[in-house]
């Protein structure tokens, strides 16, 4: 088993906290091997030696960006009847730790650590994919495993990607409040923009978005989650759209999806789709599990049942 170690993740405390809880998985587990990382470009090569010499188990140990870096480590360098070997497990160390919500606590490592680590049954995931032409007009891919995000919230978990001297100090300090913070000023900041939808096969339409999310797991940036269906292995995802809204209203929406309640509302619409092109004429971002890219096109699409997740 090979473990990713993302010794930053969680305002830098996950080193700490992972070698509170190493020994006792090792006795649960066995021996691993360890890879420390904090970019993909550091992790391929890595990950390419271990398939290459048999591995097939993997843990993800930091938080949703871990998750997103081991999946495109492995998307990247296996072929499909490879990557269709491979079963991955998690740690969650970090910020927010979507992946493994709902929590679960008897999943929990120490009963406090949320984990997904029960390889026996494992099953087979859809993984999601991202086809888009980045800011500079290069075209590139990327794999996301909980969902995505153009919009306010997009912003937002740019906003805490890049922090400010305030929000560098509030993440040492707490997590929650640095992502009300984060949120705060992309709310602040925000302006619905025009994009150019096409959702499978329906024709094209134009719209005003303050939101969009491309979404297998409901549970997003923290306390946030939309009231769709958790989608492992459905090959689709649910896109959940909320259309220019003043901040005002759109701060009564995030209120909202802090309760889980989205269906409905003035200005949402909610879909499920296999496929979603969005264009717009200047580059916007977009989200996947908690790491942001620039684009001027994107295209989301589903790779069904690629892998298998623990539970």
């Amino acid at each position: 088993m090979l473990v990713l170690l993302n010794p930053a993740a969680g305002g830098g405390r996950a080193l700490a906290r992972w070698q509170g809880i190493a020994r006792d998985l090792e006795r649960r587990w066995g021996r691993f091997d360890i890879h420390e990382t904090r970019a993909l470009r550091h992790t391929v090569g890595h990950i390419a030696d271990s398939l290459r010499h048999g591995e097939r188990r993997f843990v993800a140990v930091g938080g949703d960006g871990t998750v997103h870096l081991l999946i495109n480590a492995l998307a990247t360098t296996a072929r499909p009847a490879v990557l269709a070997q491979v079963t991955i497990g998690a740690v969650g160390l970090g910020s927010s730790n979507d992946f493994h919500k709902p929590f679960r606590n008897e999943a929990a490592a120490r009963g406090v650590v949320p984990s997904r680590l029960e390889f026996g049954a494992a099953t087979a995931h859809d993984i999601g994919l991202l086809l888009y032409t980045d800011a500079d007009g290069v075209a590139r891919r990327r794999y996301w495993a909980n969902n995505a995000s153009i919009g306010v919230t997009a912003d937002g978990n740019h906003r805490f990607n890049t922090p400010d001297p305030v929000l560098k100090w509030l993440k040492r300090l707490a997590t929650g409040p640095a992502i009300g913070y984060a949120a705060l000023r992309a709310l602040a900041a925000h302006r619905p923009r025009l994009m150019t939808l096409r959702s499978d096969e329906q024709p094209a339409v134009t719209v005003s978005v303050s939101n969009l999310g491309v979404v297998k797991n409901p549970h997003f940036a923290g306390s946030l989650r939309y009231d769709s269906p958790r989608q492992s292995a459905s090959g689709q995802f649910y896109v959940h759209l909320l259309e220019g809204q003043p901040v005002p209203r759109l701060l009564s929406a995030l209120l909202g999806l802090a309760r889980g309640c989205f269906t409905g509302r003035d200005g949402s619409r909610s879909w499920s789709a296999s496929r979603l092109a969005v264009e717009a004429p200047d580059p916007f971002a977009i989200e996947m599990d908690g790491e942001v890219v620039l684009a001027r096109r994107a295209c989301f699409a589903i790779l069904p049942r690629c892998l298998k997740i623990c539970p």
